[in-house]
């Protein structure tokens, strides 16, 4: 039976922490909070509720949460990690769905996608930014997504020993999956709800989206040198 532990990495969420934390431990067999250097009781709140929380003593950036909750999680012998948000935007009761579509499919990781709905209540600068980075990425590295900024995901455990990644914010997630393509791990989807609230979005949609792209483009280099790196073997 597959150890299947959630991470979820949480700046100033200490309204929404605890839901997000009850709903994972009723889907999964476990769930790690990294609390990236909160100011409000998000560390409180997620221990309460029964999280077992990493912190970090400042705001370290997403990128660095994550690595922080993979680190966490396979110390903890989980064979499948999965990673959603603390702010509510992702409902834990679709953790079967993802876990379904990896089983289905003999994925290595399985992205939530909210494109492949309704994306109705969706902000259309968000449209707009996923739609331009998603096409980016399928024509740069012909990866098989349609929600390029979905952190809804689930990661078998032998990807994430494998995979690389340096970036500090949002873009660490699609280096991720650049990373995982190159090496030849498969990729899929599954869909999902597209949830908007009132919860005020930590990325910012300039200039992560500019931070972005210029990650990419070092993501494009690298691939071209692993490329020809393999061609002379």
């Amino acid at each position: 039976m597959s150890i299947v532990l959630c991470v979820s990495p949480a700046y100033n969420e200490e309204k929404t922490v605890s839901k997000v934390v009850e709903g994972a431990l009723k889907n999964a067999d476990g769930i790690i909070v990294v609390d990236d250097g909160s100011i409000d009781n998000t560390y409180k709140e997620a221990s309460k509720a029964g999280a077992t929380v990493v912190q970090h003593s400042k705001n370290m950036g997403k990128g660095v949460a994550l690595k922080t909750g993979f680190k966490k999680a396979l110390e903890m012998d989980a064979d499948i990690i999965v990673v959603l948000d603390a702010d509510g935007q992702h409902n834990p009761e679709e953790i079967p769905k993802l876990l379904k579509t990896m089983n289905r499919e003999d994925s290595d990781v399985v992205v939530g996608s909210r494109f492949l709905g309704n994306i109705k209540g969706m902000p259309r600068i968000r449209i707009l930014s996923n739609t331009l980075t998603t096409r980016i990425l399928r024509l740069y590295f012909g990866l098989p997504i349609t929600d390029s900024q979905s952190g809804y995901r689930a990661y078998k455990r032998r990807l994430l020993e494998n995979v690389e990644f340096s970036a500090t914010r949002f873009s660490a997630e699609t280096e991720i999956l650049v990373d995982a393509q190159r090496k030849g791990f498969k990729i899929s989807e599954a869909k999902i709800q597209t949830i908007y609230g009132e919860e005020e979005s930590k990325m910012r949609v300039f200039g992560d989206t500019l931070r972005w792209i210029w990650d990419v483009d070092k993501q494009l280099l690298k691939s071209l040198k692993y490329k020809l790196s393999h061609r002379n073997k």
